[in-house]
């Protein structure tokens, strides 16, 4: 039995950065990583190009989580530190729309080779294939247990096994019901940024065009969310980066009602200047059909099914629309709604929404209060962030905390 001082469960991004964390407070430091390779996740982020942040990764309203417990994790390790150690890498970052950094090179196994490389310089011992199936205290710490009867003894143990999204990597909730079985608790869970499925048969006419608009929803408390970016109709639903970063928000409230995405196909443009702008078009071409006035300025798949969906006459003239049939097609272009019934399932979820409770969690080293020396990180906290690199701040903010015990 090899005894070290610290334990890293889980060689995700969370994982990685808990061991260097570790090892730069003194401690001997190993990972037990269930796959083969270290953080497979990080190599499928962002198309393989690895968003591991954004400028704006300070604002906690990108975090979904109780606030005070967000809050203390991230400016514990904000942006500045984390833009200093993938320098200290050698790491060059690029900034492309939304705040969102990516490594220079556009790989993400750039990023995974200089992390792989800092565990070596750092000693840092790495086990893969190594299942953890039991975590047991002693008076020494704790033993870890792997499926093979192969055991680990350490001072503190970090549990950094993930959620359950993308099953096909690996994930599962393994950790959880170990950290289940030490006496803690976790939250339902339920798959995050990822697409929702409609039933609306005019959305699925539009299978594979994207579009620029503006997405809304009003939540049950009353709030609106909004986000304007690219939108994705496809064969199930609705995706792309808006929704993708709404359903951070929404799939919570989908687990108990479904909801009206409204559609604004002119992001920025209110009913009264589309209607403006429709009145201008036509005057120009009062000979054109009500499609064809649609070229030019929407995708002809989404005028056809806008306009079946309100039982429009694609071919009437436009000179002979009324000003009425005009308002009602304005408001249609700038809130056009479609129900969403329920999330994709977790195997298309980037990340997992719900964890072990953070009731049960000191924020200022992410140490249990329930067994000491065992401490949790990254996405199997009950913690989660919006699209745009903000789960990979968390996995880098949490991960050090964890690791340093605080102290740094």
């Amino acid at each position: 039995m090899t005894i070290f001082d610290c334990i890293v469960v889980g060689g995700g991004a969370a994982g990685i950065k808990a061991a260097i964390g570790a090892a730069s407070i003194g401690e001997r430091v190993c990972i037990l990583e269930s796959n083969k390779t270290l953080a497979r996740k990080i190599l499928i982020s962002g198309n393989g190009r690895c968003n591991f942040t954004n400028l704006d990764a300070d604002s906690v309203s990108h975090y979904h989580g109780p606030k005070n417990f967000v809050i203390d994790v991230i400016r514990a390790f904000p942006l500045k530190r984390t833009l200093e150690f993938f320098d200290d890498l050698g790491v060059v970052w690029k900034e492309e729309k939304r705040g969102r950094l990516f490594p220079s090179s556009d790989q993400a196994q750039s990023i995974l080779d200089l992390l792989e490389d800092r565990l070596k310089q750092l000693d840092i011992d790495v086990f893969t294939d190594q299942r953890v199936a039991t975590i047991q205290m002693s008076n020494k710490g704790f033993v870890v247990w792997n499926e093979k009867r192969n055991h680990w003894q350490a001072k503190r143990v970090i549990m950094a096994c993930g959620g359950i999204s993308v099953s096909n990597l690996g994930a599962n909730d393994s950790g959880m019901t170990i950290a289940e079985s030490l006496g803690h608790s976790r939250s339902t869970l339920l798959p995050g940024l990822v697409a929702l499925s409609s039933p609306n048969s005019f959305v699925r006419r539009m299978a594979g065009v994207k579009v620029w608009a503006q997405v809304s929803a009003t939540l049950p408390d009353g709030r609106v969310v909004s986000d304007t970016d690219d939108l994705l109709f496809t064969k199930y639903g609705l995706s792309g980066f808006s929704i993708l970063n709404l359903s951070a928000r929404l799939v919570p409230m989908l687990n108990k009602n479904p909801i009206v995405i409204s559609i604004n196909f002119f992001p920025g443009k209110s009913t009264e200047q589309i209607n403006e702008m429709l009145k201008f078009r036509w005057a120009r071409n009062g000979h054109r059909t009500l499609e064809l006035s649609f070229a030019g300025i929407l995708n002809r798949k989404v005028a056809r099914a806008l306009l079946d969906s309100a039982d429009f006459n694609r071919e009437k003239i436009v000179s002979r629309i009324t000003k009425g049939e005009r308002w009602s097609l304005s408001k249609i272009l700038s809130a056009w709604d479609v129900k969403v019934t329920d999330p994709r399932t977790f195997d298309h979820a980037e990340v997992t929404i719900g964890g072990i409770r953070v009731q049960d969690i000191d924020r200022r080293n992410l140490e249990s209060t329930i067994v000491p020396g065992l401490h949790f990180c990254g996405e199997m906290v009950d913690v989660h962030g919006d699209l745009g690199g903000y789960n990979f701040q968390w996995a880098w903010a949490s991960g050090h905390v964890a690791g340093t015990d605080g102290k740094l």
